[in-house]
């Protein structure tokens, strides 16, 4: 049976079942968090058992290389998903055409961000064996923005269990290799080109089982649409500011800093990190609920309050257990070298909470064409946050920045869920 077909077959299918449509999020919500459950319990051993062998120096060198490379995603112009996500998930029927019309773009983009990451790295005073690293990850920005257009056909149509299974088959993959690669002595080079090998590896695999979806062609023409690449540039713009107030503290410390200082913020960091991919299955699954409810009529604050509190149950559950053991288990894991991490692990516990909690208001900005107020919060975020690290960490050293991570979102939040409710009433979205 032809991919055509089977497009047809699962549209046909997708609108007889309106009536299940509610449960359809819950659903993709469960398939998303296991895969990233199973998922996470595999990479929490790779978490803990490399920076053991690196020690803090090699580990902090490896996430200078790895956080550098993630600030250039604007570049690849990251927010045109979600747009092409939100104009899908309206027009099922049209999902390929969509995509088509926007993926040589994508493309040009995506090779553009691996270019500029090259480029600017040239100017920043890093060891020469730290920007080799980071000439070679840069080829992961392109292998992020392929895999990227793949998701938004699955998430269109709402099958989630498809980037589940990838999730996990690339955990079960690059994390016991790279736990080979470090028990025989080998260092961040060949990490670096695991990751690289299976990004392309389970890029590969997951075009092939798109293509049971919808047939896409990768090598499309270069289309300039107007109106969706303004769209599509407001959501980089604030991808890149989230970045900037959520992802900022280790690019800032490489240069204020030390290696093995950058090891002992990012070990912490990371595990938080890890805490967090359970939101991003939240938000990811959510996004084309709230995209189609919202496109029926107004949403009342009752409901978003309540998304907000049972979006807020893994969120407090892991900080709990964070707070309770971060010190036993660093020690008894890491290392007494990595011991400095459980603190700066406790203060950013709290980050968790804040981060989980905004979902609802984030998601019914970024769906009702009120990207604007999204954009005013990412600007405050980021203001705040690169100045609160400078002055912070003068004062308090590492877990300056932590403190800085958690103002920053307090008042971020406050103002997000204020204003945008203020500008969602004002336009008859929610009551």
């Amino acid at each position: 049976m032809s991919p055509r077909i089977l497009n047809s077959e699962l549209i046909a299918q997708y609108m007889i079942n309106k009536k299940l449509l509610k449960h359809r999020g819950l659903r993709n919500v469960s398939y998303l968090a296991l895969g990233n459950a199973v998922s996470q319990i595999i990479s929490l051993i790779g978490a803990f058992y490399i920076p053991r062998i690196l020690g803090t120096e090699k580990y902090g060198q490896l996430n200078i290389v790895t956080s550098y490379v993630s600030l250039f995603t604007i570049f690849t112009f990251s927010g045109l998903n979600k747009v092409l996500l939100r104009e899908c998930s309206r027009n099922l029927e049209k999902v390929k055409d969509i995509i088509e019309g926007a993926i040589g773009l994508k493309n040009l983009f995506a090779l553009f961000a691996g270019v500029i990451s090259v480029i600017i790295v040239l100017f920043i005073n890093y060891e020469q064996g730290t920007k080799m690293y980071i000439y070679i990850y840069s080829l992961s920005l392109l292998m992020q923005g392929l895999s990227s257009t793949i998701d938004i056909v699955y998430q269109a149509f709402e099958e989630m269990k498809y980037i589940a299974y990838m999730t996990i088959g690339r955990v079960c993959t690059s994390v016991p290799l790279s736990i080979i690669a470090v028990t025989l002595g080998h260092g961040v080079l060949t990490l670096i080109l695991i990751q690289i090998g299976t990004s392309i590896v389970f890029l590969l695999i997951n075009y092939k089982i798109s293509r049971k979806v919808v047939d896409l062609n990768f090598f499309r023409r270069i289309i300039f649409q107007g109106k969706i690449l303004k769209q599509g540039f407001n959501f980089s713009l604030l991808e890149f500011l989230n970045a900037l107030s959520g992802k900022i503290d280790i690019f800032m410390l490489s240069i204020l800093t030390t290696p093995s200082n950058v090891g002992l913020y990012a070990l912490a960091y990371r595990i938080i990190e890890k805490g967090l991919l359970l939101r991003s299955s939240i938000s990811q699954s959510l996004f084309p609920y709230y995209a189609k409810r919202y496109n029926k009529g107004p949403m009342q604050i009752r409901t978003l309050i309540e998304h907000t509190s049972l979006v807020l149950i893994p969120a407090v559950i892991i900080a709990s257990i964070i707070l309770l053991t971060s010190e036993q288990v660093i020690t008894f894991v890491v290392g007494n070298e990595f011991l400095a991490s459980a603190s700066l692990l406790n203060v950013l516990a709290f980050y968790l909470i804040l981060d989980y909690s905004i979902i609802p208001w984030g998601l019914s900005i970024q769906t009702t064409n009120n990207e604007k107020i999204a954009l005013q919060v990412g600007f405050l975020r980021a203001s705040l946050k690169i100045t609160l690290i400078l002055y912070l960490f003068s004062i308090f050293g590492l877990i300056g920045v932590a403190y800085a991570t958690i103002l920053t979102f307090i008042v971020g939040n406050v103002f997000l869920i204020t204003y945008g409710s203020i500008k969602l009433k004002r336009q008859n979205l929610i009551t």
